[in-house]
């Protein structure tokens, strides 16, 4: 399994969740997990996915889920789940 860590920040709005799994949905990518805080009117999604399906490369789907976020105006940012996870190691 190829576990992906992405992250969504921006002002909330109806279609942002529906852009970013539509784009996972489309591209072979299932979503393992997903968590969402809002506060007033800001979200921060953190979601980690399987990328096992995916046909194209990690540069390809940075992209993509940067493209998704220019569309809905939120930053969305993808990581390596390893690379994740020595980042926030204590």
């Amino acid at each position: 399994m190829n576990r992906t860590v992405v992250t969504l920040v921006g002002k909330d709005h109806v279609g942002i969740i529906a852009a970013v799994c539509n784009f996972f949905a489309d591209n072979n990518i299932n979503i393992l997990d997903i968590r969402q805080t809002t506060v007033q009117e800001y979200i921060n999604m953190i979601l980690v996915v399987d990328t096992t399906g995916y046909s194209g490369s990690f540069d390809s789907l940075a992209e993509g889920l940067d493209a998704v976020g220019k569309k809905v105006g939120c930053i969305i940012k993808a990581q390596h789940e390893e690379i994740f996870d020595m980042m926030h190691r204590i």
